[in-house]
């Protein structure tokens, strides 16, 4: 059975203070009676010693202070010529006075102190206590003294005990309910708060008015569950971090396996191509007589398939190019666009442009590679050549918005950033690996940026919002 720390510091106080009162009642009561003797022995010896200059010198035991003491006391001055004066009940007569006085010497249990020898003897409940003070040889005080014993006192002292003990016994209990509360009280409270951080509760806060040992112990946890705190909230955002990076991991990979079988797909068709081309040659078989047309078609074959294995590697590495704190200027990013603004010109697509300058929160490189590809999509695929390029600020973000003449159905607008995707339309034809849009897609994830790819009325929009750096920048 479970007891309370309470209860059990309660009745260790009380046990414990009722064993010291129980003692020293027991030990006061065995030291009173030796102690009442004494100190009546020590009056008599006193009185004794004070007057018996003036005994000496002639003065009367009556006229002396040794008269203030007990009427149970009887005095004999005697010397060599027998009893000169005798105060009190006298027990001895001339005749024996020496006699007594020479057993008192020979009693072993006598204690002399100097010139004064007494002795104590119990006869019938009474102290007869005898005391002889020697002024020179033959001439002595003998002073005979008798003292109750106590055993009448003793009833009256055992009642007395009996309230008193009653009334100790009430104080020690109010006593030991006091201790024990103050004792228990900061410990319930630290025992709650220790339950709460056993919860992983932080909040809750230990607060006690306390200037002793307690008040170091509270500040000691205080600082732990500190620290406790700011490890939890450490390892929180650790894990967390590491679930996404897991979650992150997994997806790459399964981008990654997509992708490798798409390549298996993608480069099986030309390399199956390529080789009845070369088989034909060699063989000099049909239309493949003419070698010199042919392995210009074979060099236009490989050169595909190198730009889609660069595009592949390039799309598996996008993550390994970001790195902290990345920004990139948008002037100097549209100044890498002279290839793109010269492949508008040969297809005679005008390219429209406003473009804010900024500071963006973004590697460079992906932003440039980001812009290349909605741009040369829009170039590629617009309906009456013409494309506009807005790059506007829009609070905290940067808004980049292409926009080209044409319409893409439902199915499209969700495959169009798979990878290997091309739209069916009259310009499919165009050389492309089908991966621009894909690696648009993975940069925008890269970065958490909200892409939209929609129509709107006779055009098709593309806009990516970016973070900026909150710097003013001026037009370009």
């Amino acid at each position: 059975m479970k007891i309370s720390l309470f209860i059990k510091t309660f009745l260790l106080l009380l046990l414990s203070f009722s064993l010291v009162f129980i003692v020293s009642n027991y030990v006061s009561r065995q030291r009173f009676l030796p102690l009442y003797i004494e100190e009546n022995i020590n009056n008599v010896k006193t009185s004794i010693l004070s007057n018996t200059d003036k005994i000496k010198s002639g003065t009367s035991l009556s006229d002396t202070s040794l008269m203030n003491l007990s009427s149970e006391t009887s005095f004999i001055l005697y010397t060599n010529n027998g009893i000169k004066e005798s105060v009190g009940s006298i027990t001895l007569d001339e005749s024996s006075v020496l006699l007594f006085v020479i057993d008192l010497y020979d009693q072993s249990n006598a204690k002399k102190e100097g010139n004064l020898l007494y002795h104590t003897t119990l006869v019938d409940d009474i102290y007869h206590i005898n005391y002889i003070y020697q002024f020179e040889l033959g001439t002595y005080l003998i002073i005979q003294t008798r003292i109750q014993s106590l055993r009448n006192i003793d009833t009256v002292l055992n009642q007395i005990n009996v309230t008193e003990g009653l009334f100790f016994f009430i104080m020690i209990a109010i006593l030991s309910l006091i201790i024990s509360y103050g004792i228990t009280k900061p410990i319930k409270k630290i025992t709650t708060y220790a339950t709460e951080l056993s919860k992983l509760n932080f909040q809750s806060k230990l607060k006690l008015k306390r200037k002793d040992e307690f008040q170091t112990l509270i500040t000691a946890l205080n600082e732990m569950t500190h620290n406790l705190k700011v490890s939890y909230q450490s390892l929180d955002e650790a894990n967390q971090k590491l679930e996404k990076d897991i979650i992150f991991e997994k997806r790459q990979e399964e981008k990654k396996k997509a992708l490798i079988h798409m390549i298996n797909h993608e480069l099986r068709t030309p390399l199956s191509v390529m080789k009845g081309m070369i088989e034909g040659m060699i063989d000099g078989v049909g239309r493949y007589k003419d070698k010199d047309k042919y392995l210009n078609e074979l060099l236009n074959q490989i050169d595909a398939i190198e730009s889609l294995t660069r595009d592949l590697t390039y799309s598996l590495k996008l993550e390994d190019k970001i790195k902290p704190n990345d920004i990139c200027d948008t002037k100097l990013a549209i100044d890498q666009l002279d290839s793109l603004f010269e492949l508008a010109k040969q297809k005679g697509v005008k390219i429209t442009s406003r473009f804010k300058q900024t500071v963006l929160e973004m590697n460079e490189e992906l932003f440039v590679l980001l812009l290349k590809n909605l741009l040369k999509n829009a170039i590629v695929y617009t309906k009456n050549n013409e494309v506009v390029l807005l790059g506007e600020l829009s609070g905290p973000y940067f808004s980049l918005t292409i926009r080209n003449q044409g319409h893409l159905n439902e199915d499209e607008l969700k495959d169009l950033f798979l990878p290997f995707y091309r739209g069916n339309n009259e310009k499919d034809n165009e050389k492309g690996t089908g991966l621009g849009l894909s690696i648009v897609k993975q940069i925008c994830e890269l970065y958490d940026l909200n892409l939209a790819l929609f129509n709107d009325g006779s055009d098709v929009v593309a806009r990516v919002d970016i973070p900026r750096k909150m710097i003013e920048m001026s037009s370009l």
